[in-house]
């Protein structure tokens, strides 16, 4: 296990504040943090032992995310990224059909990042209008800054919204079980800075969530509970992946409905010397 600082919303009732204010353009993106130490429990050991691990799908289940092995063949280097994206996502879609079973799957939008400050370029406030599938870059030219801030990416309604916009209004009609999902992956290894830390679903609670205002629609800032338990994968490789539940149709009663994710703001040298993290994640509509 490692201890490590990240950063979560603080609640309304401490700021004093109106929870819809944080729903308005401009504000919900600067929701006020708080640094808290986590507990980090280590996902290696399941990816070094497959076959004591539950299948994919029953992870994404049970704690609203999975780690699987899986080698690329078309990733190559943050510095190239506009020339094997179109490749890599193709790999996606055929991991996400092998690993889960998914008839149809639907690139959303991928996003690459950096914790090198003369490498990335950070968001502004404004609001990214996105009202179709982008089977490449979200932003081509650009790397975007590593995330800070425990949040689920949309809520269930904002979730929704994407699925219907990228297979159209009748996708829950037509699919026994539609799910949003990220796959989240290293460009190099190994990460031993602002590695991507998930929460087991089964151990959240709503009352440690408030709504903001974000990119796409409303989506979920955490607060911290001593009763989440939080993972990473250990100086992670290239050819280890994450796949994070954004939002399933059918969550069983007991089942995770998504995982609160954030990036690790500081191990505190518990990795070895500390490199530049450099990463892609791909937001998809897998349809079953």
């Amino acid at each position: 296990m490692t201890t490590a600082t990240m950063n979560f919303s603080i609640p309304c009732e401490v700021l004093g504040k109106d929870p819809s204010v944080f729903l308005q353009p401009g504000v919900g993106q600067a929701w006020p943090q708080e640094a808290r130490e986590v507990t980090l429990h280590d996902l290696k050991p399941e990816l070094e032992n497959p076959e004591k691990a539950q299948s994919p799908m029953e992870q994404l289940a049970s704690r609203g995310f999975a780690v699987v092995k899986n080698k690329s063949e078309a990733m190559g280097p943050l510095a190239q990224q506009k020339e094997w994206n179109e490749a890599f996502l193709q790999e996606v879609k055929k991991l996400i059909k092998a690993q889960l079973g998914a008839r149809e799957v639907v690139i959303w939008n991928s996003v690459t990042r950096s914790s090198e400050p003369k490498v990335n370029t950070p968001y502004d406030k404004k609001p990214f209008a996105q009202d179709e599938p982008i089977e490449g870059l979200q932003f081509p030219d650009l790397v975007r800054p590593t995330a800070s801030g425990a949040h689920v990416d949309q809520d269930a309604l904002g979730s929704r919204r994407i699925c219907k916009l990228a297979l159209g209004e009748d996708v829950f009609e037509k699919y026994s079980r539609v799910q949003q999902i990220n796959v989240w992956v290293p460009l190099k290894g190994p990460v031993t800075a602002f590695p991507l830390a998930v929460c087991d679903g089964s151990t959240f609670t709503k009352e440690r969530t408030g709504y903001a205002y974000g990119m796409f629609a409303s989506r979920i800032n955490v607060f911290y509970g001593e009763e989440q338990k939080w993972y990473y994968v250990k100086r992670q490789e290239p050819d280890e992946y994450l796949l994070l539940k954004i939002y399933d149709s059918n969550t069983l009663p007991g089942h995770a409905e998504y995982t609160p994710h954030t990036g690790v703001d500081d191990l505190h040298g518990a990795d070895g010397p500390e490199t530049a993290r450099e990463s892609i994640e791909v937001r998809l509509v897998a349809c079953y």
